[in-house]
């Protein structure tokens, strides 16, 4: 679905994928395992695109269902990987999350039933790198690195799952996926103050007016 003429949807491959184009083309989040195919589609039969065309995959944050198709798209696009610093070893499969047990547990069996495997990032991001004219913005709470991708000349803002929108109203993760409330409250914070247009999350819809006021209603009710 496209969103704007360089910004589109992918859906379909359970945490939702965006694709925006440029001379860079870049993926955010990779879905679960198994999705690759989706988004290769999506690429070559709607945009006229090569998977090659992908020159970097962002992920807002480690988990499965954002990174499950991660090893398969490093093969057939040769992209480089950027995540923050922060999920970076546990991406790499050096370290293990911090998760609620909840958490730990659903990976654990995906990491065992599915062809998930870790893969090791290029590109080891921080606070206002900028990666295809989005700012990176450091939002933990939901997993100690996660970001929103923000890019004041459209006003878009990709914010991982720390924020969601479900056609009616905006929302956070539920309080057995959080892992720092504290830390999301301020993340939150953060997203209201550059007053975004659109708002893409990685679950849910995509949120296209009265963006601003509706994030800033949620926050207010923290």
């Amino acid at each position: 679905m496209e969103i704007l003429s360089d910004v589109h949807w992918i859906d379909g491959v359970t945490a939702n994928t965006y694709l925006v184009l440029g001379d860079q083309t870049t993926l955010i989040d990779t879905g679960t395992p198994g999705k690759q195919k989706n988004i290769i589609n999506y690429l070559q039969n709607e945009l006229k695109s090569k998977p090659e065309d992908i020159k970097t995959i962002v992920l807002t944050h480690h988990h499965m269902d954002h990174t499950g198709s991660l090893y398969e798209l490093k093969k057939l696009t040769n992209a480089d990987i950027a995540v923050y610093k922060a999920d970076r070893d546990i991406i790499s499969g050096e370290k293990s999350s911090s998760d609620p047990i909840y958490m730990r547990f659903v990976s654990r069996l995906m990491t065992i039933f599915t062809s998930y495997k870790f893969v090791k990032p290029d590109i080891i991001l921080q606070e206002n790198d900028m990666v295809n004219n989005y700012r990176v913005i450091h939002t933990p709470g939901h997993t100690p690195g996660s970001i929103a991708l923000y890019n004041s000349d459209n006003g878009v803002i990709f914010v991982g799952d720390t924020l969601t929108y479900d056609g009616n109203k905006v929302g956070g993760p539920p309080s057995f996926l959080i892992n720092d409330n504290e830390a999301l409250k301020k993340s939150i914070k953060k997203i209201t103050d550059v007053e975004p247009n659109i708002m893409l999350s990685g679950h849910g819809k995509p949120l296209t007016e009265n963006t601003s006021e509706m994030i800033k209603a949620f926050y207010n009710t923290l």
